[in-house]
């Protein structure tokens, strides 16, 4: 769903766009509506995020003090290095009668379903299917990707705190270690031509597939692949 201001596109309209009033006392030109304009380049720009979640668009209001000159023809466009998401720009340039170019404010508000946890969650906890329920949120208000598929939740431990009704960040959940700090491990070194087997102590956290350094018996430190509790080191 795009809901505008009504009044403000009307008086961006008279000033500038597409039912444009051509200043100093000119005619306007008839054409289309500067909202609709606006509302097409967003929903294009986004592409996927409109076609997959609710969106809602604000259009802001120029400088009153903007003084233009008469312009048949302008068109928005979206200004180098700008994203349209949250409180962000959109360009518009005459094309036919003058030189000239603005920038209109606009808040660009992306909705999606997504899970967020059901209960205040504590850093470490292995998340379980009670932990969490889909909910709409306000995808442009948050800092950083969402987890959006709740099937990869489960078994997945928190890196942080997380409060009830608060979306699940990408970056606040792993995978649950196989391994702890202080945990033993098998150590397995390898090079050509020959093996050597030891034991050893982990000393970080890690899953199955990644890199874990670990103190040998003999107090030396080193660092391979994380195995079924086993680091494997090659030479």
């Amino acid at each position: 769903m795009l809901v505008w201001i009504r009044r403000v596109a009307r008086i961006i309209a008279l000033t500038v766009m597409p039912a444009l009033l051509c200043l100093g006392g000119a005619r306007a030109v008839e054409s289309d509506p500067v909202e609709e304009a606006v509302k097409r380049l967003v929903v294009r720009e986004l592409g996927s995020e409109a076609a997959q979640h609710r969106i809602q668009i604000t259009a802001g209001q120029l400088d009153p003090k903007v003084r233009l000159a008469p312009c048949e023809r302008a068109e928005p466009f979206v200004p180098p290095g700008t994203r349209l998401w949250g409180r962000t720009q959109v360009g518009i340039r005459c094309t036919l009668g003058a030189s000239w170019m603005v920038r209109l404010p606009v808040t660009v508000q992306v909705f999606g379903q997504v899970p967020v946890s059901s209960h205040p969650l504590a850093a470490g906890t292995v998340l379980s299917g009670s932990d969490f329920r889909i909910e709409e949120t306000e995808l442009t208000r948050e800092q950083g990707p969402l987890v959006t598929d709740p099937s990869t939740l489960a078994g997945r431990q928190l890196t942080r705190a997380v409060s009830a009704g608060q979306p699940f960040r990408s970056d606040s959940v792993r995978v649950t270690p196989s391994v702890n700090p202080g945990d033993p491990v098998q150590i397995v070194v390898s090079g050509h031509g020959f093996t050597l087997a030891g034991n050893g102590v982990a000393l970080a956290a890690a899953s199955d597939g990644q890199v874990l350094r670990a103190r040998t018996e003999a107090g030396r430190i080193v660092a391979g692949t994380l195995r079924d509790r086993t680091i494997e080191v090659r030479l």
